[in-house]
């Protein structure tokens, strides 16, 4: 058995149903959420930009939008931003960081599984990982229904997830990821188990804040190959889908680490 693989002794590997609801801790923000590296964030607008077709007053849904990093950058120029997340800290910190850019995004609290927004939109994205956090492949799919419904006919909607077979290729069992956070010196140990029958990227996330007692998470991710996911967008409604192996618009290989989709809704 290739040991990478295997489960790690002093894992619990049973994340639990709904293991979101309870996951996110405030210094998640900080440490990945806030988009610090410019390059990599005027790339990731320009790849959305282009690919949904954003012009000045579209409006755009940021479907689990987290501390809305990625709409409030599109809303400072000229995009209509409306984000949800669950996560009610998450989405306080985006109504703060919002009024200190000087721009208007409508934050909710809601949930990505059954929220739309009340008028019909433009474009939808779905960033970073969030896309695959239940176990039952239909239940997913309740992501890529909302965004269909919140789309006009012709909208577009963007997915970014990992790309399988470079996840498989390049696995990290173990990562420790150092930062600060309100202050405080934050590390982050990181230990990964994949179950290859059940198609799940299994993690327990433990954080050691400074000032603070530990804290343990546990989380879970269906995993998609590509083909897959191609097959969840059309099964959806979606039509012309496009897959790329990173912001840059490079084709999709087994050596890119994200798989970025772009598909869109029929125009009647």
């Amino acid at each position: 058995m290739n040991d990478e693989l295997s489960p790690s002794p002093r894992q619990n590997t049973d994340a639990g149903s709904d293991w979101w609801l309870s996951f996110h801790v405030p210094e998640m923000a900080d440490l990945f959420l806030a988009r610090e590296d410019k390059h990599d964030l005027h790339a990731t607008l320009t790849f959305l930009t282009r690919h949904l077709g954003l012009e000045s007053g579209a409006h755009v849904y940021d479907q689990c939008c987290g501390v809305g990093s990625l709409s409030i950058a599109l809303a400072s120029h000229g995009v209509r931003a409306t984000g949800a997340d669950l996560c009610e800290f998450f989405i306080e910190r985006a109504i703060r960081d919002a009024a200190a850019a000087g721009v208007e995004c409508a934050f909710h609290c809601a949930d990505a599984f059954q929220f739309v927004p009340d008028e019909p939109c433009d474009a939808v994205f779905n960033w970073y990982s969030s896309f695959g956090y239940a176990a039952s492949d239909d239940r997913n799919r309740q992501l890529l229904l909302r965004a269909f419904d919140a789309l006009k006919p012709g909208g577009r909607v963007a997915l970014d997830v990992p790309n399988l077979p470079a996840l498989l290729c390049g696995f990290q069992r173990h990562l420790v990821h150092r930062g600060r956070s309100d202050g405080r010196h934050v590390t982050l140990i990181r230990d990964s188990e994949i179950d290859l029958a059940g198609g799940e990227l299994r993690q327990l996330w433990t954080w050691l804040v400074e000032g603070k007692p530990p804290r343990e998470r546990r989380s879970s991710l269906r995993l998609y190959l590509p083909h897959q996911i191609r097959e969840s967008l059309e099964l959806s409604g979606f039509q012309d889908v496009q897959c790329f192996g990173s912001v840059q618009g490079e084709p999709l290989t087994i050596d890119n680490p994200r798989l970025l989709c772009v598909a869109e809704k029929p125009a009647s």
